[in-house]
């Protein structure tokens, strides 16, 4: 299915819901997307109510611009790519109608409304679900060791998803507690094998977690490829966001929505597991 037509959103001419691509949802996160998107349209209804009334101005377009990120980032994670493509360009209308609050407020409700009516659509068909063969990928003797750094639930349930069937997977919801556990592992000597580091998150951002890691092994005397092996995980793509990872010494960089894939083929560059799994998991 092709991608689809968004030339009408400044105008409020939405796709039809039932347009929307569902071959590619991913039904063992459906329930997770559902909770969770249905909690950020509540905040981003609000906020557009607020922005409506020109209160705050700054701050309720702060909040909306972070609960479009969320939601984007969710949906493509989950296998929603219309609407992550929908997101994805409502975000650069939002700031190119900056002068105008009200209108703006306008689309951002209605947009809540479409994918509102995009998940009860789903929700009351049927999709189908991807077929989990058994892998024949192999691990270690022994599961290795992984931490889960990423503030968004639906995110941490999808690396699990992946990674679970060779490592042992601990979870940070912030980039400080991320780095707190990742310290302990140092003191303790049951350190972590890889650890998948999200870029946008509170306290502390991934790119400050990723140095902040690499400082506490150097003063541990860990250098070099003995270091563990860090994969950034972000709903980015943008150029400065991969440089600067990989300058700061992360070993792989995936876009969530391509994780099912990416992940899997970078933990077997890395030399994490022997072969690439073979089943599809998107």
């Amino acid at each position: 299915m092709g991608e689809p037509n968004l030339s009408g959103l400044k105008n409020g001419v939405f796709p039809r819901v039932s347009s929307v691509d569902r071959s590619e949802i991913i039904g063992d996160l459906w329930e997770f997307y559902v909770d969770s998107t249905t909690s950020l349209l509540t905040d981003l209804e609000a906020a557009a109510i607020s922005l409506e009334s020109e209160g705050s101005v700054e701050e309720d377009a702060a909040d909306i611009r972070r609960i479009l990120h969320s939601v984007k980032g969710d949906s493509g994670v989950s296998g929603l790519n219309d609407v992550y493509s929908l997101c994805h360009e409502v975000e650069g209308l939002f700031d190119e109608m900056a002068d105008e609050p009200r209108a703006a407020a306008d689309m951002i409700l209605r947009v809540k409304d479409w994918i509102s009516n995009v998940i009860e659509f789903i929700a009351s068909g049927e999709f189908e679900e991807p077929e989990f063969e058994q892998s024949q990928a192999e691990s270690e003797p022994g599961k290795l060791r992984a931490l889960v750094v990423d503030d968004d639930p639906l995110c941490r349930k999808r690396v699990e998803m992946i990674i679970s069937p060779y490592f042992h997977c601990d979870f940070a919801v912030t980039g400080l507690e991320g780095l707190q556990k990742f310290e302990r592992s140092l003191g303790s000597g049951n350190r972590y094998d890889l650890v998948t580091l999200d870029i946008n998150m509170p306290e502390l951002d991934g790119h400050h977690t990723l140095q902040a890691i690499r400082s506490l092994e150097s003063k541990n005397g860990i250098e070099g490829l003995d270091g563990v092996k860090i994969i950034m995980s972000t709903s980015c793509d943008e150029s400065e966001h991969v440089f600067s990872a990989f300058r700061q010494g992360c070993e792989a960089y995936v876009i969530k929505r391509e994780m099912g894939e990416k992940l899997p083929e970078q933990m077997v560059k890395l030399g994490l597991l022997k072969v690439t799994p073979t089943y599809s998991i998107r």
